[in-house]
């Protein structure tokens, strides 16, 4: 049942919706970390205990982030009446995660770090988005054939980079035909269409 059938049964506050999509996130970003495909292609093994916690922060970071943007980027096109429960929603998702984590037993001087972190890849990605926009407008202007770049493409392959690089600190390939890459991909475009689906848009 989506959002929008949902609601016509009962009120559903910002904070109880936001808790459901910020675990949805955070579970989808731990279902990579576990993936056997993904672990072969960061060699996972060789990794130390400290690198392989990083890794998996930077998963789950990027999930709450993309849900982040993914819901900002659709205030225009929710109708003006629901438009205040979305942003509330989307500014309230860093301290939702949060509280989830020390929720679970996690030390608050750990959540503390957890909160910076994804304030970091925010304003990052927010950059990262801006200039894929830039940069495709460029290619556009010179080569008038090219598709245009929506809001959608922009941010998915904005974060799919950005988070390919902080995961191998900056050594993988952005080459769009890289293994990788294409594998992040796939797991925050597949993310979307579940967050999309759960909310109705």
């Amino acid at each position: 049942m989506n959002f929008l059938l949902r609601k016509l049964f009962k009120k559903i506050s910002p904070e109880s919706e936001c808790e459901f999509l910020v675990r949805r996130a955070a579970t989808s970003g731990y279902m990579v970390f576990r993936n056997e495909q993904f672990r072969k292609m960061i060699d996972f093994e060789t990794q130390s205990q400290e690198e392989q916690d990083r890794i998996f922060n930077e998963l789950t970071v990027t999930a709450i982030v993309y849900l982040m943007r993914m819901v900002e980027d659709s205030f225009d096109r929710v109708k003006p009446e629901r438009q205040h429960f979305w942003r509330d929603l989307k500014k309230m998702t860093p301290d939702v995660f949060v509280t989830w984590l020390s929720g679970v037993g996690v030390p608050r001087e750990l959540t503390h770090i957890w909160k910076k972190l994804i304030d970091m890849r925010y304003e990052e990605y927010v950059k990262g988005q801006q200039e894929t926009r830039a940069a495709w407008k460029k290619a556009f202007a010179e080569h008038p054939d090219k598709d245009v770049l929506t809001d959608h493409v922009a941010r998915l392959e904005s974060v799919t980079v950005g988070s390919l690089l902080h995961i191998t600190r900056g050594k993988a390939s952005t080459d769009p035909g890289d293994p990788l890459r294409r594998h992040l991909r796939t797991w925050l475009s597949t993310l979307e269409y579940k967050l999309a689906k759960r909310i109705g848009w």
